[in-house]
Order: C-alpha cells, then structure tokens, then sequence
C-alpha cells in the first residue's frame, strides 16, 4: 500500500495519504476529488549503524551534493 503525497486544487492543502487498491484519494480538508499527486523524496535505509536518511548527506568538497532542493550552498 503506498503513501502518496498531494496538493488538493480546491483548497490548496498539501497532504499523505495511503492509497488502498482502487481506492479514490480524497482531500481530508475539504473532502475535494481534484487532486495532483506532489513530487517527494523517497527514503532508503542504508543498512548501517546510522538513523540518516542518504537523502542530503555531508556535503562533499568542492560544492553541493547536487540535489535541487539543496541548493548551491550546499545541504540545510
């Protein structure tokens, strides 16, 4: 069963939802049937010792690990 994330085009909030099978997502504010599926990072767990999420790691030498959400200065 996947999480999705949406924007709700009716009111504009922005929300998970776990989608079952053929189960039409809905806006839980407004109950609105117009919604678009978000872009999100997905998780990895890395196997390791370590809670982090590989997502925005140390930042390398030399720039920015290169993920758009990072920036050009280099992770948050």
């Amino acid at each position: 069963m996947p999480l999705f994330e949406y924007n709700c085009q009716a009111c504009q909030s922005q929300f998970e939802l776990l989608v079952r099978g053929s189960d039409k997502p809905k806006c839980p504010q407004c109950g609105s049937a117009k919604l678009e599926k978000a872009w999100s990072v997905p998780a990895a767990h890395t196997g390791g010792r370590s809670n982090d999420l590989p997502v925005c790691g140390p930042m390398p030498s030399g720039g920015g690990c290169g993920l758009p959400q990072c920036g050009p200065g280099g992770c948050h």
